[in-house]
């Protein structure tokens, strides 16, 4: 009795462990050369905000390199290329830099086969570029959050010895990934104050020149100098509006897919553009109604003159302008 609860127990303990497995130290993204690759390519240890994939990427690529200057010996014809052809792929992966996200173990480092978006690590890259993408996802089944090391499934064993690989350089270019963070919210920047109150007087005036425009439709006896004045400066207004349509602006500064810095929102400049191009156009319209539609004074007037017929005769002509 005794013997068969310490057996179950120790199947517990096993159970737990493949359920939840250890995390990786939480400053370190690798569990053999820790920061290494990082601090060559940057002459510095990464900090708690430097960006993950920045991380990942120069441990890939020193892992790479590392692998490159000790090629293992012994190795036959067939697997010397096969292993030169995986460094290759390897290469080929960090450049392109879509690696995967931890997203289940939140304020750990954990390795991550494949994620929930289909994402590959680097040694499940290399699996399914070699020997098939359902042989990644059997491996990614058994052991998702597992180190190379830790992992025992046949699928995995098989791989290895047909790579031209060791266990523990797969191990070596293994990174682990910390948690996701979201990106953050834009920073509104408010409108530039030279800008909101030029915007305010050349709306005011052209509110006023609208105003004349529309009184002086179909009025005889008026100047063009209200029409012309609201054409320019109706004009004026849609062309500064327009001018002034700033886009948002995306955070500055390296980074590689995650932790981006804070963009800059324009979305209140945007809106007083927008009201400096409705009142310019309204202004422009009117003004080039009025001008298109002009009547000088005593164009309409009723005008009575006297006719000669060929020393025939005269007589009154009556002549009506509209």
């Amino acid at each position: 009795m005794k013997k068969a609860l310490t057996f179950l127990l120790m199947r517990w303990a096993v159970c737990a462990c493949q359920q939840q497995p250890a995390p990786v130290a939480t400053d370190q993204v690798n569990t053999l050369v820790g920061n290494a690759g990082y601090v060559a390519a940057t002459g510095h240890a990464p900090t708690t905000v430097t960006n993950d994939d920045a991380r990942v990427r120069a441990h890939l690529a020193f892992a790479e390199r590392r692998l490159r200057q000790s090629p293992a010996a012994g190795l036959s014809p067939a697997l010397a290329a096969r292993r030169a052809h995986l460094l290759d792929l390897l290469h080929r992966y960090w450049v392109a830099g879509v690696f995967p996200r931890n997203y289940d173990f939140p304020g750990e480092r954990r390795p991550c086969f494949i994620d929930r978006d289909g994402r590959l690590c680097a040694v499940g890259f290399l699996v399914a570029e070699t020997a098939g993408r359902a042989a990644a996802e059997r491996i990614n089944a058994a052991h998702q959050y597992e180190l190379i090391a830790d992992m025992r499934t046949p699928a995995l064993g098989q791989w290895v010895r047909h790579s031209g690989l060791t266990k523990v350089e797969c191990a070596l270019i293994q990174p682990s990934y910390g948690a996701p963070v979201n990106t953050p919210a834009p920073v509104p920047v408010p409108v530039p104050t030279s800008y909101a109150v030029g915007s305010a007087v050349w709306g005011g005036v052209n509110v006023m020149l609208a105003a004349a425009n529309a009184s002086q439709l179909n009025q005889t006896g008026v100047g063009r100098g209200v029409a012309y004045a609201g054409v320019l400066s109706g004009t004026g207004q849609v062309l500064l509006g327009a001018l002034r349509l700033r886009d948002d602006e995306a955070g500055t500064g390296y980074y590689i897919g995650w932790n981006p810095p804070a963009g800059k929102s324009h979305a209140a400049e945007r809106t007083v553009s927008y009201v400096n191009i409705g009142a310019g156009t309204a202004t422009l319209a009117l003004g080039f109604w009025n001008l298109l539609h002009h009547r000088p004074a005593g164009a309409g007037r009723t005008a009575v003159g006297v006719v000669n017929y060929n020393g025939s005769g005269s007589g009154l002509v009556l002549t009506r302008r509209f």
